[in-house]
């Protein structure tokens, strides 16, 4: 390795970990102590506290037959902000409201032991670059992250619409594509699993973007699932031929001890 080469990556790791410093001090000068707080008089166990894609956030332990509609309704400044609380939380968690914590998988149901609670509503996570000049060509494209567990629609390499998504479990993996909308079906009945999947849009059969459970983890049998909304807020913004990628990447989140409530 040259010596100017070996300079250059000295450089840029102490670049970045003065930038990393300088975020986290940054975000230790926000005050949340009050929600954190009511969150513990209203008898939920918090544990750790982090950031995820620009937002501030504290964990809490589930408890048993609670949802996320239950818990806004618990805490007094959540329920006073219903339901922009209950879409932020199930947003933020790729999760359904009603679903209830169970120690048993079955439908409609919670099975995560930690549910992350956005401690600033305002912000809006930056999951996805605003813009991306490899997309620019395209008038519109379907990005599917399966690791972070969210999907962004760009319109000529403009960040549109960001929603969550349910991709498959490890057992049957949702695939790495690249892909071409298909096929659209506002009804469709899969005869593989024998259910229904409204609002579906074919990426390669037997695969595709549809409306259904999200459980708040990977479920799917392959599938790309969408909350019904969504997925027919998107069905309506594609047309086939539409282009795609499916990628895997890791979470941008950094977790540590719930200093934001201290």
């Amino acid at each position: 390795m040259s010596r100017v080469v070996l300079i250059l990556l000295i450089f840029l790791a102490g670049f970045w970990c003065l930038l990393g410093l300088h975020s986290r001090a940054g975000a230790e000068e926000a005050d949340y102590s009050p929600l954190c707080r009511e969150l513990e008089k209203s008898g939920l166990e918090l544990l750790n506290s982090g950031l995820a894609y620009g937002v501030p956030y504290v964990e809490i332990k589930v408890p048993l037959g609670a949802s996320v509609t239950s818990i806004c309704k618990r805490v007094p400044s959540l329920r006073a902000d219903f339901n922009r609380c209950r879409d932020k939380i199930s947003f933020f968690n790729a999760l359904h409201p009603l679903y209830i914590k169970n120690n048993a998988r079955e439908p409609f149901s919670l099975e995560a032991d930690i549910l992350k609670i956005p401690l600033d509503r305002n912000l809006v996570p930056e999951i996805f670059p605003a813009a991306d000049d490899a997309l620019a060509s395209y008038d519109k494209f379907i990005l599917v992250d399966i690791g972070k567990g969210f999907l962004a629609l760009y319109t000529q390499g403009e960040l549109q619409r960001v929603f969550p998504i349910s991709g498959g479990t490890p057992e049957k993996a949702t695939p790495l594509i690249n892909f071409k909308i298909a096929k659209k079906e506002e009804e469709h009945w899969s005869n593989i699993y024998d259910t229904w999947m409204p609002w579906a849009l074919l990426i390669k059969r037997p695969y595709y973007i549809h409306g259904g459970a999200l459980p708040g983890r990977s479920d799917s049998a392959g599938c790309i699932r969408m909350f019904p909304h969504d997925a027919e807020e998107l069905y309506h913004l594609v047309e086939v031929g539409t282009p795609g990628r499916i990628i895997e990447t890791s979470p941008l989140e950094l977790t540590y001890p719930a200093f934001f409530c201290r």
